[in-house]
């Protein structure tokens, strides 16, 4: 936890184009998926040796798009910096590709007046803050590329040029286009273009406590070789590029000290409320160390990806945390908790009722040996429910989930930790089997569902088996393809064998499986039965990939084919 009265600030950098969005996308960690009120799609996530959250989102192309998306999410997630990182074409021969431009003016070039002499420029321009000017100054003499990965340092590195910017909604293909030569013409010291520059200036003249910058990455020359280069890779190394130097500024940029707070601060980095503004009402977990539910007390925890979330859907607001039980009645004092509570102000237009389907999950975990249920409460408008979490006796702490034996990209998972993933993953496919022979899913498994236990991987809940499934559920990298928007398939429990499919591809590849991506082929060191098992499970086809219990006896077969680790 953090001091006193300061809490981790957030950067919203925004992108136009997916290659842009997955530059970024790759420096992040411990990412949620959150949902703004207009509909926005932002995944919010750390980066190591950063003092800031980073809220990402894909704006795609045109300055319009842009500044309304940077305005929201701005006044979403009350940002001190707003970044926008993509690609740009070259103006000027002296640029090299890969080469980034960090904008020191925006130019909105298609301000003017035409009239029977011509066209006459009426430059609309901005420039960053001068504390801002001054740390892109220093970032391009000290180490600029500490955030580039070593992968993609090459002999020459890139230059960095503070230099003007022109932006406005053509994209050029020619120089010696009419709206080229304007901007040779009225604003020549421009070294680059874009579609999206302008857009970020007039948010961020609307949010003046905000510093901004648009970091540019140079892809083309703005010619009609472009659509050669960006098939090349042009882009996708620009984007690189760009992302890394955003963050090499943002590592120096200070947040604004904060105010002093009546109430106890908000946490550091650990809660994030998606969808619209909180409703009066309980306090935020985040700003309560200690929650009371009806004689327990329990001191939450901190910990990697959604171990302590806040989310709204509509009139519904969900809160979990592992959390350590400091008292109450029948309750051991010291042992630790899943703690979950949903909160409901108005009924659905559906019937659906989010509290019955909380005690209804305490009745599943009950009839089918899930895990065990420390307390079900409901009083009025809010239902909680606390599931038996195990614990490290020697280390006097909760143990870790799935999170922890899981490599980070692009390294696989070493033997030992293969062995226990698949073993583990197997143990797991036990709860999902009894799920399924009841017509129930999970159909939320990601790697802080899985709790390492002893001497078995458990499952820290049964995820969405008392809610009804619907298109859109569980967003984030382990959605499986039935559950996205769109999708003629309805989820269930072929949904779970996907979601173990994409745990087991990450253990193997260190990467979550993705649409386009060739499957995985396999190892010496991999066992042909688990390759062909996680090709199955992750079928698009719901019907074509096999059922639970098949996938648990394949799992079964394939530990024991790995290199068993010795006993001691």
């Amino acid at each position: 936890m953090e001091g006193a009265g300061r809490r981790r600030p957030t950067a919203v950098v925004l992108t136009a184009l997916p290659v842009e969005y997955e530059a970024v996308r790759q420096h992040l960690q411990n990412v949620h998926e959150v949902r703004l009120p207009q509909g926005t799609l932002v995944d919010i996530g750390r980066i190591p040796g950063l003092d800031w959250y980073v809220a990402l989102a894909e704006t795609g192309p045109t300055n319009t798009r842009a500044a309304l998306v940077a305005q929201s999410t701005t006044e979403h997630f009350d940002a001190e910096a707003l970044f926008f990182v993509g690609v740009a074409g070259a103006l000027k021969d002296d640029l090299r590709i890969g080469d980034v431009v960090v904008a020191r003016k925006v130019y909105g070039y298609h301000g003017g007046r035409e009239s029977v002499d011509g066209f006459a420029a009426r430059p609309d321009v901005w420039e960053p803050a001068y504390d801002v000017d001054q740390l892109v100054r220093s970032a391009g003499r000290n180490r600029p590329w500490a955030f580039l990965p070593p992968d993609a340092r090459s002999t020459a590195p890139p230059r960095v040029h503070f230099e003007p910017i022109a932006s406005g909604d053509v994209l050029l293909g020619f120089r010696d286009s009419e709206t080229a030569r304007r901007i040779r013409r009225h604003y020549n010291d421009a070294v680059a273009v874009d579609m999206e520059s302008h857009g970020i200036a007039h948010a961020a003249r609307m949010n003046r406590a905000v510093r901004a910058l648009s970091i540019r990455g140079i892809s083309d020359f703005a010619d009609p070789d472009k659509a050669a280069r960006d098939a090349s890779g042009s882009q996708g190394a620009a984007a690189r590029n760009a992302a890394a130097f955003a963050l090499r500024i943002l590592r120096d940029l200070r947040p604004a000290e904060q105010p002093t707070r009546e109430r106890p601060p908000e946490p550091t980095a650990a809660v994030v409320v998606s969808g619209s503004a909180q409703a009066p009402g309980p306090a935020a977990w985040g700003s309560r160390p200690v929650v009371k539910v009806e004689g327990h007390e329990y001191l939450l925890y901190e910990g990697p990806g959604d171990l302590l979330h806040e989310a709204r859907d509509g009139d519904v607001l969900r809160r979990q945390a592992v959390a350590r039980v400091v008292s109450g009645a029948g309750t051991s004092r010291g042992t630790y908790a899943w703690l979950r509570q949903v909160r409901w102000t108005r009924p659905l237009p559906d019937g659906f009722d989010p509290l019955a389907a909380l005690e209804q999950e305490a009745r599943l975990c009950r009839d089918l040996r899930g895990p065990e249920v420390v307390q079900l409460t409901r009083d009025g408008e809010t239902a909680t429910l606390a599931l038996a979490w195990p614990d490290d006796p020697k280390l006097g702490r909760p143990l870790g989930t799935l999170h922890e034996l899981l490599p980070e990209p692009p390294v696989p998972a070493d033997p030992l930790r293969l062995w226990s993933v698949v073993k583990g993953l197997a143990e797991v496919a036990e709860t999902l089997e009894r799920l399924s022979a009841e017509r129930l899913s999970h159909r939320a498994l990601q790697p802080t569902s899985v709790v390492t236990s002893r001497p078995r991987m458990a499952l820290r809940d049964l995820g969405l088996a008392a809610v009804p499934p619907r298109q859109g559920e569980n967003p984030g990298p382990h959605q499986a393809p039935e559950q996205r928007y769109g999708s003629r398939f309805r989820p269930g429990p072929a949904t779970d064998v996907y979601q173990l499919g994409a745990l087991l591809h990450r253990a193997l590849t260190g990467r979550v499986p993705q649409p386009g991506l060739p499957p995985y082929r396999g190892s010496a060191s991999v066992p042909d039965g688990l390759v062909h098992a996680v090709a199955g499970a992750l079928r698009e086809d719901p019907a074509a990939r096999p059922g639970i219990r098949a996938l648990r006896l394949a799992l079964l077969a394939a530990a024991r084919e790995l290199v068993v680790p010795p006993q001691r």
